[in-house]
């Protein structure tokens, strides 16, 4: 799955070469295909070798500068300018697309990123129409992720302005947390968190539709989501979980959040959250587990387990149980106010 699509400029965006002749113009088509990536929740950039001030001038012209993201618009080697997109985004390599007219800028940012996905500008109209562009049903979320992203640059600006503690930076964000079981509405956008997250995702799993369907109608499975707000705007729903009850045991089968939301103690206070209500429903359950399987981008997700007092308690061959004895003890930070909220169609299901 293409997460994000970095743009040439000169003879891929547009026709014409900006440093010979400014009155360049988008290719026939190219709009349309900007705002349907931009509707699907893919991300934008663009990697150029061409006067910053003139190339972002001229995008603002046309219309389209809104859609890029972090643009690295210079001298330099394009592959440095995907690299630095790609880490400003926090999204793996393997998650970026680069399109661009020039076999050798293709070539050299393909060997030196050899994650990279490199297409030839004369796809550029095709793209919408391949499988790794396609991401299922729009949710809310996809079709605001560019903005909860420059909401993300925003907050980043305002931290790194802020005088007072990284606490007390937290507390001045306002953030507030709703834990809540999952209704049908919700199915897409826990589906499409299980398909794309990387980094705060337990096991990598790409569960079918259905899978995760089955734990919203069963009565042995439980479906958790999040919804995050915060005085930078509503980040909709950034993380699900999803758990087996067993007699005497809770099963994390999978949890998957956003890495939008990352160093904010987000994760554990979901996590934690869904423990304490899943107890709750489910007295009799001792212990708490989830297998981890370690990817090489997911170690965010082993960190959260053990913030939250997980300890191994059996290593497999392709992954680890880490458990936890339930009941346990848990506080979410004190600048994450946590709220909670059950369906109607929930109550009188005989769980456990």
């Amino acid at each position: 799955m293409i997460k994000c699509l970095i743009w040439d400029l000169d003879e891929t965006l547009w026709h014409g070469t900006l440093a010979d002749d400014e009155e360049v113009s988008l290719r026939p088509g190219i709009r349309e295909v900007l705002e349907q990536l931009d509707g699907r929740g893919i991300l934008q950039s663009v990697a150029s070798r061409n006067d910053h001030r003139l190339a972002m001038e001229k995008l603002e012209q046309l219309g389209v500068c809104r859609y890029f993201l972090y643009p690295q618009i210079g001298w330099g080697a394009k592959a440095e300018g995907i690299r630095r997109i790609a880490s400003e985004l926090n999204i793996g390599l393997d998650a970026v697309a680069f399109i661009d007219d020039n076999p050798f800028e293709r070539y050299e940012a393909g060997t030196y990123l050899p994650e990279l996905t490199v297409y030839g500008a004369h796809e550029a109209l095709d793209l919408v129409g391949y499988p790794e562009f396609r991401v299922g049903k729009p949710t809310r979320e996809a079709g605001k992720r560019r903005e909860m992203m420059l909401s993300r640059l925003e907050r980043t600006t305002a931290e790194q302005r802020f005088t007072g503690t990284r606490e007390d930076f937290l507390r001045s964000c306002f953030m507030e947390l709703k834990v809540r079981t999952a209704p049908e509405e919700d199915l897409d956008r826990a589906f499409e968190l299980a398909a794309r997250t990387n980094q705060f995702n337990n096991f990598a799993e790409r569960m079918s539709e259905d899978v995760v369907r089955s734990y919203l109608e069963s009565p042995t499975k439980g479906l958790y989501v999040a919804e995050l707000k915060d005085r930078f705007g509503d980040h909709g729903i950034v993380g699900a979980a999803m758990l087996d009850y067993e007699e005497k045991r809770l099963d994390i089968r999978l949890f998957c959040i956003s890495c939008r939301i990352e160093g904010r103690g987000i994760g554990t206070a979901f996590l934690g959250t869904v423990l304490k209500l899943a107890r709750q429903e489910h007295p009799a359950m001792l212990e708490a587990v989830c297998s981890y399987r370690f990817t090489g981008r997911n170690r965010p997700a082993l960190m959260l387990l053990q913030l939250l007092g997980f300890a191994r308690k059996e290593k497999r061959e392709h992954d680890s149980i880490y458990a936890m004895p339930l009941p346990f003890t848990y506080c979410a930070p004190d600048w994450i106010v946590v709220k909670t909220e059950h369906f109607k169609q929930l109550e009188g299901r005989t769980l456990g």
